[in-house]
């Protein structure tokens, strides 16, 4: 659930190069029997976005496919603008390097007429599409529309543009300002090359410094036809993906086969963007083209305990992209990939845990600090005590660090003792010792303690140095017990002392399956994420970790994954997205009960009762009566809610005892639903 459920003060809709081509005229005017796609994305487009009633619209611009010198760029605006006139709100229009032509860079050192920006360009975009640098104001907020391919250009219309923007700054210093654009003023790092997808220097400079003189929230870009985001000078940037097409040259991104047409139609990554405006913040969501779930969150948005994602796998890697225009062609281009972290806000989840190797890495390290930023908190996990650099790294992300992990064979922790008293008493972090085995195999599955094992729990307990050293210990919640009873028995392990468990929920493991038909293995895999996910938001002091974040369909180890190889969500993504925005704040009570349809695990809130509904982790009754608690079968079984299947979102009303009995009749599992109740 957001921050207690606060309304916006207002919203409004951003969308990214349509491209609507000269084939786009025969499907708007309805006489193409077969009609377009990219003619057909943008009707579905809008009228999906009039749904949601925005206040306002943006374009990013590249409007229509046709460059400026085409003879068919008259009439394709014309059709643009027939099929825009459905938008039921205003619609704001930024020219990108369709409609005006590219930006001067090294390849194109001057002036062309038949390539570049021109004088008679810009008049022709104007003629069609009205100003190509504006600003409008909304709610006491200052909306600023720039020409970025004029940057550099040296054209007078450029300093009439600097003079311009630095003057409306200047007069509107005290409204918070968002800047809409075409180009980015980077994908990665400030201080990258020139790429065809940025603003070359020395005008990315001089804009970014501008900038930074004023209250500037967001800048948000197209061109780029894929998701990026940067933080700098408090300010957002965000870079949109298209909205019927995706630069094919960032599919290098994904170890993984290319979608459709060599990877330029991917209905996943396609989409727009919807921004939330709150008193003192907004916050962006990705509305992705295929994807009608119903519920929206963001890890900016909420307070919430959430699950702690273990980001084993490359999560903001640099990739080289083989653009193919520009001087990219000539050089490297290594740009980070930014789809993990979408993945990972559009299910809400705030904490990652992550090696120590990326406090270590100059380009992750820096990553870490920017989300640290934003309130993101990290675990970082090391085999052994600290050296001196490492030290220096957990003292360096020290405002980031939520938990520190040292890992170890039991043998070796009595000599952890001293220097992790040490490290503990001069952090603001919390400390836990994880356990592993000699002939360390596996993933997560086997490690930390294990309530079972009891001797070795009572050898833990019994080293008296530890108290003083650490916060607490890891537990492995093997496959064969559920989460919550595995958080129960480890709270049974340490009671008495004043040690926490922290929770690892292991879904990879050795030779697993990924099959699509595989039904029992996803199921089983989505319910352990679900009860994880419950658990978590229940017990706010503890930290409950998941493993399969990511789709690994190779090597040894193995899961289903939240998201797939290319980050695109799964079941699993979107169970997490329903919980973390249908679950309210606060949880308590957690109990949880096999029934003949399902395993049902109960919390309270204020106001209300949630019932998560699994599919059975172990063979229960057949009697619904006997599995139940009394204050179950006396209190709730007949009364009615609301029940969403979390997978998809749908809801419906009915009470406990009729879905206990359709499950029990199913063959085959179903996904993970929330059954809610109001006092």
């Amino acid at each position: 659930m957001t921050r207690e459920s606060e309304c916006p003060i207002f919203s409004f809709a951003i969308v990214a190069d349509t491209h609507l081509t000269r084939n786009e005229i025969l499907s708007f005017e309805g006489s193409d029997a077969s009609g377009n796609r990219l003619g057909n994305l943008y009707n579905d487009l809008i009228a999906r976005v009039n749904a949601m009633n925005p206040a306002f619209v943006v374009h990013l611009g590249d409007i229509t496919n046709p460059v400026p010198v085409s003879p068919d760029f008259s009439d394709s605006a014309k059709v643009f603008h027939k099929a825009s006139e459905v938008f039921s709100m205003p619609y704001y229009l930024v020219p990108g390097n369709h409609d005006v032509g590219e930006k001067i860079h090294p390849a194109l050192p001057k002036i062309n007429d038949e390539v570049s920006i021109t004088k008679r360009a810009i008049d022709q975009y104007e003629q069609h599409f009205g100003q190509q640098r504006y600003s409008f104001q909304y709610a006491d907020c200052l909306f600023l529309v720039i020409n970025t391919m004029l940057l550099n250009s040296g054209l007078e219309e450029e300093q009439e543009q600097w003079d311009w923007l630095a003057q409306t700054l200047s007069d509107n210093a005290e409204k918070r300002i968002f800047i809409f654009a075409h180009y980015p003023l980077y994908l990665s790092a400030r201080d990258e090359p020139d790429y065809y997808d940025n603003i070359d220097e020395p005008a990315r400079t001089q804009l970014i410094e501008l900038l930074a003189q004023y209250p500037v929230e967001g800048y948000y870009a197209g061109h780029v036809h894929n998701f990026f985001y940067n933080y700098l000078n408090d300010m957002h940037q965000f870079v949109l993906p298209s909205t019927g097409i995706i630069r094919a040259d960032y599919m290098e991104f994904f170890r993984a086969a290319p979608t459709r047409e060599m990877g330029s139609f991917d209905p996943d990554k396609l989409g727009f963007f919807w921004i939330d405006v709150f008193a003192d913040r907004h916050v962006p969501y990705m509305i992705r083209t295929n994807d009608k779930h119903p519920y929206r969150i963001h890890s900016w948005n909420t307070t919430a305990s959430t699950v702690t994602a273990d980001l084993r796998l490359p999560w903001c890697e640099e990739v080289d992209i083989p653009t193919p225009w520009g001087l990219e062609i000539f050089e490297r281009k290594h740009i980070r990939n930014d789809y993990p972290l979408a993945a990972l806000w559009e299910m809400g989840i705030k904490d990652f845990r992550i090696p120590v190797y990326d406090l270590l890495n100059p380009r992750i390290s820096d990553r870490v600090k920017e989300l640290s930023t934003l309130g993101h908190r990290f675990t970082v996990v090391m085999f052994g005590l600290p050296n001196e650099e490492r030290l220096g790294a957990l003292a360096e992300h020290s405002d980031g660090i939520k938990a520190v992990e040292v890992v170890g064979l039991f043998h070796q922790w009595p000599e952890f003792a001293a220097p992790l008293k040490e490290l503990r008493q001069g952090s603001d972090f919390e400390t836990y010792l994880h356990a592993v085995r000699p002939e360390v195999q596996g993933w997560t599955t086997t490690h930390g303690m294990h309530v079972d094992l009891t001797d070795e729990v009572d050898w833990v307990l019994s080293q008296a140095d530890l108290a003083d050293a650490v916060d607490g210990f890891v537990f492995g919640i093997r496959r064969d017990m559920s989460p919550l009873d595995g958080y129960t028995a480890a709270r049974q392990c340490l009671s008495g002392t004043n040690y926490k468990p922290q929770l690892h929920v292991p879904s990879v493991d050795m030779f697993g399956s990924t099959e699509p038909n595989d039904v029992a293995g996803e199921n089983e895999e989505l319910a352990r994420v679900a009860e994880a996910t419950l658990l978590a938001r229940a017990n706010p002091d503890i930290s409950v970790v998941i493993d399969n974040f990511v789709e690994i369909d190779r090597g040894y180890c193995t899961c289903h994954g939240l998201v797939d190889r290319l980050h695109n969500p799964k079941d699993g993504s979107r169970v997490v997205r329903s919980l973390n925005t249908l679950l309210p704040q606060q949880l308590k009570d957690l109990t949880g009960q096999e029934t003949s349809g399902g395993r049902v695990l109960s919390a309270d809130f204020d106001g209300g009762q949630a019932l998560l509904i699994l599919p059975n982790s172990s063979p229960a009754s057949d009697d619904l009566t006997d599995n139940l608690p009394d204050d179950f079968s006396n209190g709730i079984t007949n009364k009615q809610g609301v029940l969403v299947n979390l997978a998809n979102g749908e809801k419906v009303n009915t009470c406990l005892a009729d879905v206990i009995e359709t499950r029990a009749r199913e063959k085959t599992p179903q996904p993970p639903a929330l059954l809610l109740f109001d006092d």
